[in-house]
């Protein structure tokens, strides 16, 4: 996945990808837990609904070789791509040049 920065451009591109995702909500003490898990397009639609309510979500790519990561701020309409492991964002990171 491309990595955009735009929360609007972001879904439209997961709208379009065949890819697996899974959506962390975050609950308490900086944990997150995840949210459903249905197909794509409900998920999306899921997506869209939290961010609306201005929840913190992260966004899991299940790619191939890997998982990426992506925290959604809806505050300042961005997407971050963050370190996340056993329900905790250990760090943000830097995106990959194309």
């Amino acid at each position: 996945m491309e990595f955009i920065n735009n929360i609007t451009d972001f879904i439209e591109q997961l709208e379009s990808l065949e890819k697996p995702f899974s959506i962390w909500i975050y609950s308490s003490k900086e944990h997150y837990c995840q949210f459903g898990t249905q197909d794509n397009k409900l998920r999306t639609y899921q997506l869209k609904k939290a961010i609306e309510q201005h929840l913190q979500v992260i966004v899991e790519m299940h790619n191939d070789e890997n998982h990426n990561f992506f925290l959604l701020l809806p505050e300042v309409h961005m997407v971050v791509p963050v370190r996340f492991h056993g329900d905790q964002v250990l760090s943000i990171t830097r995106p990959r040049a194309a």
